[in-house]
């Protein structure tokens, strides 16, 4: 079982997609701190992938330019370089796959249909998905409280600067900064927001 287990593991196909995968993870826990799930498979994948390289006949070149492909492809994401950078560590990480294993009759390099596979999910997942993901993170909350921000309602009552007014279909306490003369059934607009209290000015 043991025998079977080390077999796998030195697998150079094995150790070269689990180095892969394990960095996929680390990413993903980086981009979206404390989902707990990507980190800790991704650190069990490279430290498996870690007993690998220990035992395989790495070419340390190989092994840079994978990383290189991998910080590239990633840093299209952060730094938009409309595809420069991605498609750059494409090419880096595919050639990294294939010098990775040193030329060894007894012990085969890395499938080119693997490696091929891989640099493409590769590219789609760290320069397209995550771009995206990043994307929705930078957009402002449109749930709740905050998707009331810029909307309309109608006022239902009103004295000096506070009351309540129906907006989107709910009652809300609503004030003001300034004494608006304000009767129900007047036009407002949300133009803050404090807690569960809406910040209004009229309509004009």
């Amino acid at each position: 079982m043991i025998m079977e287990f080390q077999q796998i593991m030195t697998n150079p196909n094995i150790t070269f997609l689990l180095m892969t995968i394990g960095a996929y993870g680390i990413i993903l826990e980086f981009s979206h701190p404390g989902a707990y799930f990507p980190g800790i498979m991704g650190g069990i994948c490279l430290l498996l992938a870690a007993y690998g390289l220990n035992v395989l006949p790495i070419d340390h070149t190989g092994l840079l330019l994978m990383l290189l492909g991998i910080a590239c492809m990633t840093a299209e994401a952060f730094v938009p370089s409309f595809g420069v950078l991605g498609i750059g560590g494409g090419v880096a990480f595919a050639l990294g796959g294939t010098l990775l294993i040193k030329s060894d009759a007894t012990i085969p390099h890395v499938s080119l249909w693997l490696i091929g596979t891989m640099t493409a999910i590769s590219l789609g997942f760290l320069s397209v998905a995550l771009t995206l993901v990043l994307r929705a993170r930078k957009r402002p909350v449109s749930t709740g409280a905050e998707a009331l921000r810029h909307a309309t309602g109608d006022i239902i009552q009103w004295s000096r600067s506070s009351g309540e007014a129906l907006v989107e279909g709910s009652i809300w306490k609503v004030k003001s900064s300034t004494d608006y003369i304000l009767k129900k059934g007047d036009k407002v607009k949300v133009v803050d927001i404090e807690g569960l209290c809406l910040i209004i000015q009229p309509v004009h």
